[in-house]
């Protein structure tokens, strides 16, 4: 079993020289059309995302910086001495 299951992912493999290499501008072209089929947020909602996120990482950044003192001073004290 474990026999045909290896030599089934060897199969899988894709051969660097049987890549076909597409034109650039077809590239994109293809990437403008699916930028136009993306539904894009309002203003508003970016704005009260962008607000949550620095909320959050001002909350992360606190207690990294609570964390990083309490060890210093644990560091400090106890392997120091």
């Amino acid at each position: 079993m474990a026999r045909s299951a290896r030599g089934q992912a060897s199969r899988n493999i894709i051969n660097p020289q049987s890549v076909r290499r597409g034109n650039p501008l077809e590239f994109f072209r293809e990437t403008i059309s699916e930028l136009r089929k993306a539904v894009w947020p309002t203003k508003e909602e970016t704005a009260r995302l962008s607000v949550y996120v620095i909320i959050l990482s001002a909350f992360i950044g606190a207690i990294l910086a609570g964390l990083d003192y309490a060890f210093s001073q644990t560091f400090g004290r106890f392997v120091l001495g």
